[in-house]
């Protein structure tokens, strides 16, 4: 078995067992899922400073989005900043004014809410944005029970004359709506960027090889969670994860860092332009 060793976050929440408990875990997810533009890791930040948050932005942005302003004494929340070291933000609670959006609270409970994903989007998100980062995904005629898998491959592929190495290969049920099949997708790439899965060709992926299967099923799960809610769309988890944590009063004990830090960079692979292969993959000099 080949591990990690713990990060000074899941150092912490092992010491406070903050979200050992399945509703304290249940209620951080939440909270994630509900910030599209606020990194992951920040939220999480928020959490450990001020538990049971529910909506938190800056001073700014309460008085011009909201019409509020901190209560007089409130205390800030500290989150990183890209441009620079850190950014005060506050939560709803440490706030007055007009009153707030309760919508805003919960933006995605009905599934007429919920994003489609057309043909279009997933064939580009597939062809560009999975491809060009080493994932060869193959479409297979399942049955309606088995949505996809994924697995280690060491092949080549060719973009524009340039050789590059396919380490994963993704299989699909074509028979998925495409929303599903993103879904699908999510669940097999939070196993890869958990580090589940071995391959020694790839070098910048965590080496958490041999976990229990249950932590294993249950970080991924968490990834495609989080990754669906916060693109607003139909959230296939949202079943495994409600009945185990009903079923259960503790989650396995699964790297939470490692969640976080896998939903961030899915959504960086998602969200960027890419036109070439990654770097690490590159069989030939530019």
């Amino acid at each position: 078995m080949c591990n990690e060793s713990k990060s000074e976050l899941d150092k912490l929440f092992a010491e406070v067992r903050a979200y050992k408990a399945t509703r304290n875990y249940g209620e951080m997810l939440k909270f994630i899922g509900r910030f599209r533009d606020i990194a992951p890791f920040n939220l999480m930040l928020v959490q450990i400073q001020k538990p049971g948050s529910r909506y938190i932005a800056t001073a700014e942005d309460w008085r011009v989005r909201f019409n509020r302003r901190p209560k007089p004494g409130a205390r800030p929340l500290v989150i990183m900043h890209p441009f620079g070291p850190v950014r005060f933000v506050y939560e709803l609670s440490d706030t007055e004014g007009k009153d707030f959006p309760q919508k805003l609270l919960n933006p995605f409970k009905a599934n007429a809410d919920k994003k489609e994903i057309s043909e279009r989007q997933l064939e580009i998100f597939i062809r560009n944005n999975l491809y060009l980062n080493g994932f060869a995904v193959r479409p297979e005629n399942y049955g309606t029970e088995l949505a996809g898998r994924v697995q280690t491959l060491n092949i080549e592929g060719t973009y524009h004359g340039k050789r590059f190495r396919l380490p994963f290969a993704i299989t699909i049920n074509q028979n998925h709506d495409p929303v599903t099949r993103l879904a699908t997708i999510y669940h097999e790439l939070g196993h890869v960027y958990c580090g589940h899965l071995y391959n020694p060709n790839v070098k910048y992926l965590p080496k958490r090889y041999s976990l229990p299967s249950q932590i294993e099923e249950f970080e991924a799960e968490s990834v495609c969670w989080l990754l669906c809610e916060r693109h607003g769309i139909m959230n296939p988890s949202a079943e495994y994860l409600s009945s185990y944590l009903d079923e259960n009063s503790e989650i396995p004990d699964i790297s939470i860092d490692m969640v976080l830090k896998a939903v961030k960079a899915i959504e960086n692979l998602r969200d960027n332009d890419i036109d070439a292969p990654r770097k690490e993959l590159r069989l030939e000099k530019s």
